[in-house]
């Protein structure tokens, strides 16, 4: 294992979004919807250093449910000045284990409906107002993956959040197959808000040709367009895969992940950025001041 950085990324540069499957030491959770390979936290750290940082945010994956086990071993591992996290909680989650997790560098709480290969369309009412119930006494963010639609029907509840909510994946904005963007009108609707997100991660949930899709470039400049001091990186590591493969496929196959190059996805997403001031406000200063970060030196 290559112990050379690459530096691809600005300095101090954070990235949103990465996950640790480890099975050996952290079993998958037996009603899971698939079953990724393995990727820890040695892997996590490689592909850092593909791309030139060390900083992290362990986001929980739906394979784990609500046993946080693996996440808050990341985060002891890596330490708390490089690393934060996003967990998964549930109504038998008690208070002293929130109160754990916050202690631990979790700084948010993941509602999570598009890992299910039919979940597109899901009602993300009442559990967004019962997460967001759960986050505020510890001063948590509430971060959603589910589709746009989903968004839609739950506006008014993330206009009323007292709590920052965050959108991954471009919140949910689709490419159809004739060129046609879904979704980015309410996105950049709910970006007025002072108080939510969005995750610029994972352009291949956006479109299936991912960073070629002439779309995604499109689609970033409005979004900075509307709000850049709201948005942050994420490279969705290591790439699970989804959507019809993952319904044929079944929950116990073992998922390969997506065939990504992250130095090439990475230099595409600074290049539309297009100035080096945007990017180190994209890929630094908005994610260590919504993850609570320390401070970096320009």
């Amino acid at each position: 294992m290559s112990d050379v950085i690459h530096r691809v990324v600005p300095e101090g540069s954070i990235d949103t979004h990465v996950h640790v499957f480890d099975p050996a030491w952290f079993a998958y959770a037996g009603d899971r919807d698939y079953t990724p390979a393995q990727a820890d936290l040695d892997d996590v750290r490689a592909y850092g250093r593909t791309i030139g940082l060390d900083r992290f945010v362990f986001v929980q994956p739906s394979v784990y449910g609500t046993d946080n086990s693996a996440l808050l071993a990341a985060l002891k591992l890596h330490g708390a000045e490089r690393s934060r996290g996003v967990a998964v909680v549930g109504p038998e989650t008690s208070e002293g284990e929130l109160e754990v997790l916050r202690a631990a560098g979790v700084r948010g709480l993941r509602l999570n409906v598009k890992s299910n290969p039919d979940g597109g369309k899901a009602d993300v009412r009442e559990p967004l107002q019962e997460l967001v119930a759960r986050a505020r006494p510890y001063g948590l963010a509430v971060e959603l993956f589910c589709s746009a639609t989903s968004l839609a029907g739950a506006a008014d509840l993330i206009a009323a959040s007292p709590v920052p909510v965050i959108l991954d994946h471009f919140g949910g904005v689709k490419v159809a197959d004739d060129g046609t963007v879904n979704g980015l009108p309410q996105v950049i609707d709910l970006l007025s808000l002072p108080h939510v997100w969005v995750k610029l991660s994972a352009p291949y949930r956006v479109a299936g040709a991912g960073a070629a899709s002439p779309a995604i470039p499109i689609i970033v400049r409005a979004l900075v367009e509307a709000r850049a001091d709201r948005l942050v990186w994420a490279s969705d590591w290591p790439h699970t895969g989804g959507g019809a493969d993952r319904k044929r496929r079944g929950p116990s196959a073992v998922e390969p992940f997506r065939d990504i190059d992250d130095v090439a996805e990475t230099s595409s997403f600074l290049a539309w950025l297009e100035t080096s001031n945007l990017a180190r406000q994209i890929l630094v200063d908005n994610p260590a001041r919504l993850f609570d970060f320390g401070p970096t030196e320009h």
